[in-house]
């Protein structure tokens, strides 16, 4: 059997990352998504993403979770239906080890501005937070060697662009040589007929993950039926993990295979442990937390709260 880049496969535990970011202006949250594909399974994960398009004439197209506004039903909504199938095949892919989901949350409302250069700061909080978020996710899934590493060009969104080109190869060189090889980390459009490669469907993959997570966490418009769809498909995987008490179970079907993490915590986080290239150290001082309620839970609360008056 031979891996998605038409080498034959070996039995060692590789990996191939793909990466989406998002930012949420409600909440002032920086989302990096990292998306792991086990090599020695990708195509047939691959081969299902492109089968579920297919089967609703959509084979070329884009999925993006941002324009799934048309509910599963209606005539428009075949988007959507991907979407969702997306959804309920990726846990199948995550309990069988398929794949792992990493979503690490910048929580802007916590972090102070450590550097001198005021015009650096939106810069180094992206470069810093994809550095702590990647080597965090390694070192969590404990994953043996990651082969190739796939980043959205960012094509839908100027800002994104801007934010992309600060993934350069000398930031890799320097800061993650040891976890990637900076020679095997490529620019990718999510747009199939742009890049010409099949892979474009993983970035799709991974902005309806990441999206559905983001989402999760804030008040969704009513024109958002779609996304609304999704959030509630996969509500039950995110509550889960936003809940110390139910997130670190190893009797999980998802343990160590999907997790969602937060940083900093309100606490007295100082200047030399968050430019610290010690991640365990970081992670132990107790600045990592998933314990953030759902929308769909603060409703819960605000309800109970009004009852018991």
């Amino acid at each position: 059997m031979k891996d998605l880049f038409g080498l034959e496969i070996d039995q060692t535990s590789k990996w191939v990352l793909f990466h989406d970011e998002s930012y949420c202006r409600k909440s002032n949250f920086l989302y990096h998504g990292f998306l792991f594909v086990k090599k020695q399974n990708s195509r047939r994960v691959l081969d299902k993403i492109k089968e579920i398009k297919k089967n609703y004439n959509k084979e070329q197209r884009e999925i993006h979770f941002i324009e799934l506004n048309q509910h599963s039903e209606s005539p428009n909504g075949e988007k959507t239906k991907i979407a969702l199938e997306w959804l309920n095949n990726s846990r199948k892919w995550l309990e069988k080890d398929d794949i792992k989901f990493y979503c690490f949350g910048a929580n802007k409302n916590n972090l102070k501005n450590f550097w001198t250069n005021q015009n650096d700061y939106e810069k180094n909080v992206y470069l810093r937070f994809f550095e702590i978020g990647l080597k965090a996710a390694i070192r969590w899934f404990n994953l043996d060697k990651i082969t190739h590493s796939f980043l959205d060009n960012g094509r839908h969104d100027e800002d994104r662009k801007k934010r992309i080109s600060w993934l350069n190869f000398d930031f890799f060189h320097s800061k993650l040589s040891y976890e990637i090889d900076p020679n095997n980390i490529k620019l990718l459009s999510s747009n199939e007929n742009e890049s010409k490669l099949k892979l474009s469907n993983f970035i799709q993959l991974s902005d309806v993950l990441l999206g559905v997570i983001r989402s999760s966490f804030c008040e969704l418009g009513s024109n958002q039926k779609g996304q609304n769809e999704c959030v509630d498909n996969f509500i039950d995987i995110i509550e889960r993990f936003n809940d110390e008490k139910k997130a670190y179970n190893k009797c999980s079907r998802y343990w160590k295979k999907f997790c969602i993490q937060f940083f900093p915590s309100p606490n007295s986080l100082t200047k030399e442990e968050f430019l610290s290239g010690d991640i365990d150290s970081i992670t132990k001082r107790g600045n990592f937390y998933c314990d953030r309620k759902t929308y769909r839970q603060q409703i819960a609360e605000e309800k109970n709260l009004k009852l018991n008056f």
